[in-house]
């Protein structure tokens, strides 16, 4: 942020999971789990380094970090703390500021970074005749098929119902379909 405060920009608490937490991670519900924990409102942001999805009829976990988590923060610290009574938890990483605990957060920078590999992780599966989604750019959140690919783009046939298309799109914003959550 360009002359403004940085203590307003997105930071990113960092919540290390336990066994079970990495079990949900695999299964592909950790995300629920979490807003159901901390009572999240839907524009509150969750990343999880990880993508699972079907491919081929077998279940494919793509993970960039194993074992962690981000929040976004704008909560009070307690109700992060207060997720270490969960079992999927292990701990919510804090520091010490003058003998008190305050939680440990990452810049939204390196959340950004860490998205961005993930998505490059995951075009490296696209394959022509998968059924994707769009993740980003104009044809966001709409399905489609490969039908042919190139070293960074895939040609996609997206079909509406009076909207027929073909468009180039970077296999970094493209996601398997089958069971897909995105990064």
């Amino acid at each position: 942020m360009v002359g403004g405060d940085l203590r307003d920009d997105l930071t990113w608490v960092v919540i290390e999971l336990s066994r079970v937490g990495e079990q949900h991670v695999a299964q592909g519900t950790i995300e629920k789990m979490l807003r159901n924990a901390l009572d999240l409102p839907v524009d509150h942001q969750v990343f999880i380094p990880a993508i699972t999805y079907v491919r081929g009829g077998e279940r494919v976990v793509n993970k960039l970090m194993e074992g962690y988590v981000f929040v976004a923060s704008g909560l009070p610290e307690t109700h992060y703390i207060a997720l270490e009574d969960q079992p999927f938890v292990r701990k919510v990483l804090r520091a010490s500021n003058r003998g008190f605990p305050v939680l440990s957060v990452i810049p939204n920078a390196a959340v950004e970074d860490m998205r961005q590999q993930l998505r490059t992780m995951v075009a490296d599966d696209i394959l022509v005749g998968m059924k994707v989604r769009v993740t980003q750019g104009t044809f966001t959140h709409l399905d489609g098929e490969v039908i042919d690919i190139d070293k960074d783009n895939a040609q996609v046939y997206i079909a509406l119902r009076s909207y027929k298309v073909i468009r180039t799109i970077p296999r970094m914003f493209l996601i398997p379909l089958e069971g897909a959550d995105e990064p």
